[in-house]
């Protein structure tokens, strides 16, 4: 978590009309919801593989970007807050401005915000605290709310319904770091995994995976995850979620930390490959065919970066920290990779280091789990914080 930078949405913002789905009483803005916003939508997107958001925590933007190509587009450089992360479901796209307790819907092919939801609890000004949004095949919206410890349901006529998550921490917030909606063999299904950071920030019990039935919006299965601290959360071709778990980032050699494996036909999971044998914290993970990638993190207080790769199928480690294509050690070097996606058949990754041309994205070209750094690169207004394809 960064520093809050208030509820008043930046200028940029508040000088366009967006469709709104938004304030204390949702219902009474239905006609408004999930329809397009009178920000007008650029005429052409050009060739898009990929949404970005970046952000220095007090300023942020948010665009498409090409891999044929290799140019953005910010659609304006839109400032949406200090604070984001970037959701795509079931083909929509999402930029969940985190302080500003609100959620973007953006246009999948350029990133225009297209319309908004207001996903604050109560009347007071704490923090509800977004993270990540799920769409159902009714289209209602799944908001995990990290510190409301509640599940925001949206429905498309702004119903809004709240699935209680108190009960699952002594601590009363079991820390919901994400959701992904699931078509299973036994129907829809919500995924979600609580951290369960108790004594908050440090990683001291079991983390859990809540597995909702869909239909009926009730928990029906809670799933000990194998390692700790899930920290990011990806979803394979297969289906399968892929799960960061860093345990504590002062410590890269706990037992109970490293990449897992999800299998959501199933409800069973298994730490694939542990951050011992990487080098490292795991912050972020990406897998095609049975190549996966990772950004790990040292123990030293600066928590350098390094890109490192395993066997997706066997969780034999291939290249570790020690033998990372591309890092950010040396002092200074705190958690400086970020963002990390497949593309065409590449891999792009984020860096927060700026150079001459801004902040780049770097682009390695893959053969089997091979990679090979490209001289080519793209470069955002702001240091990068999440790649997606819509």
């Amino acid at each position: 978590m960064k520093v809050r930078a208030g509820f008043a949405l930046a200028a940029a913002v508040a000088a366009t009309t967006i469709a709104a789905c938004d304030g204390p009483t949702p219902s009474s803005a239905s006609s408004a919801c999930g329809t397009s916003s009178a920000m007008a939508t650029p005429s052409t997107c050009g060739t898009t593989d990929a949404l970005w958001v970046a952000s220095d925590y007090s300023s942020s933007a948010v665009g498409a970007m090409s891999t044929s190509v290799l140019a953005t587009s910010t659609a304006g450089r839109v400032d949406l807050g200090a604070d984001p992360a970037l959701a795509v479901s079931r083909g929509r796209a999402f930029y969940v401005a985190r302080e500003l307790d609100t959620v973007f819907e953006l246009d999948p092919g350029c990133g225009t915000p297209m319309a908004r939801f207001s996903a604050h609890v109560g009347t007071s000004s704490a923090s509800s605290d977004p993270y990540d949004v799920g769409v159902a095949r009714d289209g209602s919206l799944w908001i995990p709310l990290y510190l409301a410890a509640k599940i925001l349901v949206l429905t498309p006529g702004c119903e809004e319904h709240f699935i209680d998550l108190s009960s699952y921490d002594t601590d009363h917030n079991p820390d919901a770091m994400g959701i992904a909606i699931v078509d299973t063999p036994a129907g829809e299904k919500a995924f979600v995994p609580l951290q369960r950071l108790n004594p908050y920030p440090k990683s001291t019990q079991p983390s859990w995976m809540l597995r909702i039935d869909v239909a009926t919006a009730r928990v029906e299965a809670t799933i000990v995850l194998a390692g700790r601290n899930p920290f990011g959360m990806s979803e394979d071709a297969a289906g399968m979620l892929w799960l960061a778990e860093p345990g504590n980032f002062d410590d890269a050699t706990e037992p109970l930390a490293g990449v897992e494996r999800f299998d959501t036909s199933t409800s069973t999971t298994s730490l694939v490959v542990h951050e011992a044998d990487l080098g490292g914290s795991v912050a972020e993970v990406a897998v095609t065919g049975g190549c996966g990638v990772a950004i790990a993190a040292d123990a030293t207080a600066a928590n350098a970066t390094s890109l490192v790769t395993f066997d997706a199928t066997t969780g034999s480690p291939l290249l570790t920290a020690a033998h990372s294509p591309l890092s950010t050690g040396g002092p200074g070097g705190g958690l400086d990779l970020e963002g990390l996606s497949w593309l065409q058949g590449d891999l792009f990754v984020g860096d927060r280091r700026r150079a001459s041309d801004g902040y780049p994205v770097h682009r390695l070209a893959a053969a089997g789990c091979t990679l090979t750094t490209q001289p080519d690169r793209i470069f955002l207004p702001l240091p990068p914080v999440a790649i997606r394809a819509p």
